[in-house]
């Protein structure tokens, strides 16, 4: 695994799904190398782990299907074994979900999302890759809105689980690739910032990405703005 420290924003491909390399090379503000970060909660590893014929036959089908979003196909596989929507189908542990959430080109990318979502339970959301990243997480990376919608209106804690190893917020995630509705869907869902797991820190990330991007501007953002700027202000006057 590549060092965090200093890495720069990988060039996104807007024809594929986020790699593994991408996801770890996402630029993050400088933390402890300190992790009190608990581990990821991985999906099941049955195919990644069981025989290579196995593999080939239902997991290798299964990644094409999700990346295509071609919900036909996964559907026949996953008629054959329910479980396989918690099943990682790569090694770096993304179930089907977190493969067609990242997903940039498909046009069926929200109908596969709901149809899937709708065969998995609520905490069956929270699954998340080696890279500590949720299905919704890459949604909001990817900037696939409706994606977004789907999944955290099955399950509202996706909002406050961080990804990129823990430290980002996904809110902060679809900042820093500049996604503009999916920052103001994400925000208006995350009661101005007061969830469990937002801090002066990561705020003052926020701030300075959605600043960066041009995404304060906006009107309909006026109250991320006062609220970011808000935070700052007491942040930087007690260090005065």
């Amino acid at each position: 695994m590549m060092n965090q420290a200093g890495a720069q924003l990988p060039i996104i491909d807007e024809h594929k799904p986020l790699s593994q390399r991408q996801q770890q090379q996402v630029n993050i503000p400088s933390v402890s190398h300190a992790n009190p970060h608990p581990p990821p909660k991985l999906p099941r590893s049955d195919l990644i782990n069981g025989s290579r014929e196995d593999y080939l036959k239902i997991g290798v089908p299964l990644y094409e299907a999700s990346i295509k979003c071609d919900w036909k196909a996964a559907k026949a596989i996953f008629d054959t074994n329910s479980e396989l929507v918690r099943c990682s189908i790569t090694e770096n542990g993304e179930t089907s979900l977190h493969v067609a959430a990242s997903a940039k080109d498909p046009k069926d990318v929200e109908k596969f999302v709901k149809n899937l979502v709708d065969m998995m339970a609520k905490e069956d959301m929270e699954l998340q890759n080696k890279n500590h990243n949720t299905a919704m997480y890459l949604a909001a990376v990817a900037g696939n809105i409706k994606a977004v919608k789907i999944m955290v209106e099955k399950n509202k804690s996706l909002l406050i689980i961080a990804g990129g190893n823990g430290i980002m917020m996904p809110l902060y995630a679809a900042a820093l690739f500049g996604n503009e509705d999916v920052v103001k869907y994400l925000y208006n869902k995350s009661k101005c910032l007061g969830d469990d797991g937002w801090t002066s820190q990561n705020r003052g990330w926020l701030l300075d990405k959605c600043v960066e991007n041009d995404i304060c501007r906006a009107r309909d953002c006026k109250n991320l703005s006062q609220t970011l700027y808000w935070e700052c202000a007491q942040t930087f006057g007690s260090q005065a």
